[in-house]
């Protein structure tokens, strides 16, 4: 019998543990899910490093306004999962993982886990999703939707009253690129586009597209996304990529292409993507950045993610067999794909 890395951990696991405490412990995920978030909003992680990287429970309580026996109460939880380490009478040291909590980590993903109330609230909605019969997405509510009185989570974080949420999930896709973006940078030679003009489409506020632009100073960029994520963008790259902005445009949408194989120049310029199109003087091709579920997926946060795809934007994580299935309906023939560290793949494709 053949099993994936994945499929020998859990089955050692469930071998060394009754099957009570594996089901409980995975049960409780979601108490673990509001710790982290509870803990993250408090900026323990931050204060602690700011005393020096270990500091009492009762100092920390005082600084977050907290009641101690609570908050070492959750503290404990943290500590069992690695994320905090315990160094005894009270007293509680950042770890290596609790780092990444820290605003001023390079590899932070603070926002994300900021996020816990928009996602929480959608997968409350699962058992809504799995009893639709349809899979027509124009026909269907997202489980956020049903959340929010049918209000989608775009539609919902533009409300003006959402404003500090829609920055929340702004920088969270910040980070979210900042941390994929090293594997796509590693495993795939972007180089051979390096004259080219990368459409990032949905791009947030487009930290892969600047990424892509000081590696190659010849390549320019179009960053394309709702408009309230373009004016935040044109102020993040202002603020912190002021030299890029001659080589890169700025454009709102209410859909974000439709369908990209109708952006095909008619004088034949290339074009291919980063979940987006890319032009260049060459045959036309389509790059795609994508996390593939298949025999490679290793880490159980990919399941998860797409279950959270589902739940968020009726969207989902796509086997090989799916992405091209996908592609062949929308006038595109799969062609290659390179897998890279980090989960992504790009996808190459060339119009049919």
């Amino acid at each position: 019998m053949f099993f994936s890395g994945l499929e020998k951990k859990l089955h050692l696991q469930r071998r060394l543990y009754p099957p009570t405490y594996i089901i409980l412990n995975e049960w409780s995920g979601f108490l673990i899910s509001k710790v982290i978030y509870e803990l993250t909003k408090l900026e323990v992680a931050d204060i602690i490093k700011a005393q020096g990287g270990k500091m009492n429970v009762c100092d920390i309580a005082k600084v977050t306004g907290t009641n101690e026996d609570k908050l070492n109460r959750l503290l404990r939880v943290a500590v069992s999962k690695g994320i905090f380490h315990s160094l005894g009478n009270g007293v509680y040291a950042n770890t290596r993982i609790s780092l990444v909590l820290c605003k001023d980590h390079p590899n932070t993903f603070r926002n994300i886990i900021l996020l816990y109330k928009e996602y929480s609230s959608a997968t409350q909605y699962l058992a809504y999703d799995l009893k639709l019969q349809t899979d027509n997405k124009e026909e269907q509510m997202t489980s956020f939707a049903k959340a929010h009185d049918g209000v989608g989570a775009f539609e919902w974080w533009s409300l003006p009253e959402n404003k500090e949420r829609q920055e929340i999930f702004n920088k969270g896709m910040i980070e979210q690129d900042g941390i994929y973006g090293r594997g796509l940078f590693q495993d795939y030679d972007w180089s051979q586009h390096c004259n080219a003009k990368f459409v990032d489409v949905a791009g947030g506020s487009g930290g892969f597209l600047s990424q892509l632009l000081t590696r190659y100073p010849t390549m320019k960029g179009i960053l394309y996304d709702y408009p309230s994520v373009i004016e935040m963008s044109e102020q993040v790259w202002l603020t912190n990529h002021e030299e890029l902005l001659d080589r890169v445009q700025f454009f709102r949408a209410i859909k974000i292409l439709k369908t990209v194989h109708s952006a095909i120049p008619s004088n034949n310029a290339s074009l291919s993507c980063h979940e987006t199109p890319l032009y260049s003087k060459s045959k036309p091709k389509l790059l795609i950045a994508e996390i593939l579920i298949d025999d490679r997926t290793q880490f159980p946060l990919i399941y998860q993610l797409d279950i959270l795809m589902m739940c968020m934007y009726n969207g989902k994580e796509r086997t090989k067999s799916e992405i091209n299935e996908l592609l062949n309906k929308s006038g595109w023939k799969l062609t290659e794909i390179t897998y890279c560290r980090g989960g992504f793949s790009v996808i190459e494709a060339v119009p049919l």
